[in-house]
């Protein structure tokens, strides 16, 4: 790598130099999106939650396999060259995602879904819950995925115009992804109705989801391979993907099933909220002196039982899933593979066990006992005065 750099030329030297400083601020921007995207809530729609609902799509096992395209089709080409082809390959994905959110507003707009806001939440929340446990080989579903083939068009064409309609045509992989995040943007196109709101959020959805591949590009053209790691930790990524599209989903699910004012009630709000203030102060966000009023309710507080069983279940379903599948294991199986098996099944056991206990302290005690009455006040009466 060292021999490579000094063998260039001046410009080719100034043109790496670009190229680490836009890689550096396209990783700044994936990192600065997700953490947007885990502190901010889940019902604030705006041109932030779009991008950052596209940069997280590159966990889902139905838009990874774009980085195994776009990152070969830019290499080899040279710095600009290839530079241009991973941005036309992004643009096109943009193009096509931006026609759904027309598509979506459209139909939002036929069906007067102004008032189905909860039940799309519901759906979404539901949906990633389901394709999460499939992610963990709990449930046996089909993910959506890209196969692999594309139009013999597209194969025939120059480098620059096959990048852009490759982008295109590849858009559509994991339209159908069970990203909560995504939903959540759909949710808010579709109940809002509005076509040209609906294509600019979706397009800059689409941005947010070709910045990991173009930063990928970027690595690969400057000869770093990042897809060779990716392929080594791809178990690794899928139960991650598998847990996390579960719990998100779980809590997504709550705030349809229960509503909003379930969220505030729960304690879960004024939580995160607290957490969110002591790391990085009370000016972060939407924490500026307030407190939330909230009408007790015996149904909304049923709901952080609930909550705790979404949160429980998985576990305990892996746990005697994992179980079963070793104790079935072939008798020629090496005693070692066996033991390190069963040892990384008791710690996975005693985890579970310890996430258990916390979540129903948390949500049952914790949250809604302690915390909650430090964030609300009791709804002023008419009379008062």
């Amino acid at each position: 790598m060292a021999n490579e750099i000094i063998g260039l030329s001046e410009s080719q030297k100034k043109a790496r130099a670009w190229m680490v400083f836009l890689a550096f601020i396209l990783f700044s921007a994936f990192l600065a999106g997700m953490f947007w995207l885990s502190t901010a809530p889940t019902e604030a729609v705006s041109l932030m939650l779009s991008y950052a609902a596209g940069l997280s799509m590159i966990f889902l096992p139905c838009t990874l396999p774009l980085v195994f395209i776009v990152v070969p089709l830019s290499m080899g080409h040279g710095y600009k060259k290839g530079l241009a082809i991973a941005a036309l390959f992004g643009l096109g994905l943009s193009i096509t995602l931006s026609f759904y959110g027309v598509a979506i507003a459209l139909l939002g707009g036929w069906l007067g879904l102004t008032r189905a806001t909860e039940w799309m939440f519901m759906l979404a929340g539901g949906a990633a819950f389901i394709f999460g446990l499939a992610e963990l080989k709990l449930l046996k579903i089909r993910m959506p995925a890209y196969g692999g083939r594309t139009p013999k068009f597209i194969e025939e064409q120059g480098d620059y115009l096959k990048a852009f309609f490759l982008g295109l045509f590849l858009g559509n992989a994991g339209v159908g992804c069970p990203n909560p995040a995504f939903y959540v943007l759909l949710t808010y196109i579709a109940t809002v109705g509005d076509v040209f709101q609906g294509w600019y959020l979706a397009f800059i959805h689409g941005i947010g989801r070709a910045t990991p591949l173009l930063f990928l590009s970027i690595l690969g053209i400057l000869g770093v391979n990042a897809t060779q790691s990716i392929v080594k930790r791809k178990l690794a990524v899928e139960k991650f993907i598998g847990w996390a599209l579960a719990y998100i989903g779980a809590f997504i699910f709550m705030n349809g099933a229960f509503g909003h004012d379930w969220y505030v009630q729960s304690g879960i709000h004024g939580a995160w909220e607290k957490v969110v203030e002591i790391t990085l102060g009370a000016k972060f966000g939407e924490i500026i002196e307030h407190t939330h009023v909230v009408k007790q309710s015996g149904f909304m507080t049923f709901g952080n039982y609930v909550l705790v069983f979404l949160f429980t279940v998985p576990l305990i379903w892996y746990f005697f899933k994992r179980r079963k599948e070793i104790a079935s294991l072939p008798p020629e199986t090496p005693p070692e593979t066996v033991a390190a098996e069963k040892d990384r099944l008791r710690r996975f056991g005693v985890i579970a066990f310890i996430v258990i206990l916390l979540s129903f302290f948390a949500f049952t005690q914790l949250f809604p006992k302690i915390v909650l009455p430090l964030v609300t006040k009791e709804p002023h009466s008419n009379n008062s005065r």
